[in-house]
């Protein structure tokens, strides 16, 4: 498995003067566990509150996973932020799997499982009673995010405390192929995942550019977990609007009608590697994350149902997505009038007078783009990756 670091966001947050980061540790299991503790300038103890613990992915450490953002959002949604860092794995097999910060996951190579013999799932348990036995936190709204190896290890934690988890949110990592999940009941679930992460593939199965080498592809655990909260349908899906021409376009699919008000939440970042995304992007993952634990679902959406005038704007399907040359419109049976395509900036850039479905695309750029289909009564659209 590569060495996944997690990107830099762009913006630099300043830290809150009267709030309080500490770094702490203490002895677990037989070895010595430390995290980044953050409190903000507004929490005085009198209510109850959030506590939030962020996951670092593989070989990274604490100190840059608290760099994402949860501590300027708690400074004023009033929350405790706890970062920890995983043990180092001792590789049997360096030139396959080097040394690395590594949790007990679940996921691995080359029949290697960093860590099978640490108790992270213990440890983490332990911590969320470490913090609240200090300070008054609401034991209904204990949450858990991660990125890549910590989001593999956030859903193994939500298969094995589900009940005390109140929520999680996953970055670029399903759950290990060494490890198998039975969860206790239902518990909301959000995922996040680019379709260029050639770390932890999103799956070609989901329109990804390769397949997940650790675990089941996103198609299949957004599926799982599905299944598991007995969610009912789609209740909402779009796509947020592309105000950062950042190259990414961000769909958004929920799931609701789930067992205990429970939900599962999708979204899939068109042109996107293993990142997470920050302040400048069309999404800033560390806002969408602590809204969802809030149950809130985005209100910006562009849906199919807003249509253009009497029209309605239903999705096309289009084959091979990743393409290099041709595009092949299926199932639609009507006369297509006009075919535009447009790119992440809104602007037009190729435009097909016909009434073939098979489209010569060689001659754009690479990137992420839009088609759109007039028919003589509906229009299509859907977004393709050209390579």
């Amino acid at each position: 498995m590569k060495k996944l670091l997690l990107l830099a966001i762009t913006s630099v947050f300043a830290l809150n003067a009267h709030a309080q980061q500490t770094t702490n540790n203490w002895d677990f299991d037989g070895a010595n566990r430390e995290y980044i503790q953050y409190v903000p300038s507004v929490y005085d103890g009198s209510e109850a509150v959030a506590l939030v613990i962020v996951l670092h992915g593989l070989g990274d450490n604490m100190n840059n996973m608290a760099q994402v953002g949860f501590h300027q959002v708690s400074d004023t949604a009033n929350f405790i932020v706890v970062t920890p860092e995983a043990l180092v794995f001792q590789s049997p097999a360096p030139q396959l799997f080097p040394d690395a910060t590594a949790w007990n996951s679940g996921a691995g190579t080359f029949g290697i499982y960093p860590n099978a013999d640490i108790d992270d799932v213990g440890f983490i348990n332990a911590l969320m009673d470490t913090v609240s036995a200090h300070y008054n936190i609401d034991q209904s709204k204990i949450f858990i995010t991660g990125f890549s190896m910590g989001s593999f290890m956030t859903n193994r934690l939500a298969c094995e405390l589900t009940g005390r988890v109140a929520a999680i949110a996953g970055v670029a990592g399903t759950i290990g192929d060494g490890y198998t999940c039975n969860p206790s009941a239902a518990i909301p679930v959000c995922h996040f995942h680019g379709t260029f992460d050639t770390n932890v593939g999103y799956g070609i199965d989901g329109g990804g550019t390769q397949d997940n080498t650790f675990g089941p592809s996103v198609l299949e655990w957004i599926s799982f977990w599905n299944t598991n909260n007995g969610c009912e349908n789609v209740t909402l899906e779009g796509q947020f609007p592309n105000s950062s021409n950042d190259g990414y376009l961000v769909d958004y699919l929920e799931y609701a009608g789930c067992t205990d008000n429970s939900r599962v939440v999708r979204y899939k970042v068109h042109g996107a590697d293993h990142v997470w995304l920050g302040p400048n992007n069309d999404v800033f993952y560390t806002a969408e994350i602590w809204k969802f634990f809030l149950g809130l679902s985005p209100d910006n959406l562009v849906t199919s149902e807003l249509g253009i005038g009497e029209n309605k704007i239903a999705t096309i399907s289009v084959y091979p997505n990743p393409t290099t040359d041709v595009l092949r419109i299926e199932n639609i049976e009507t006369k297509m009038l006009n075919i535009s395509v447009f790119n992440t900036a809104g602007q037009l850039a190729k435009e097909f007078s016909t009434n073939s479905n098979i489209l010569d695309v060689s001659a754009l750029k690479p990137g992420v783009y839009q088609i759109m289909v007039a028919t003589e009564s509906e229009l299509f659209s859907n977004t393709f990756i050209k390579n």
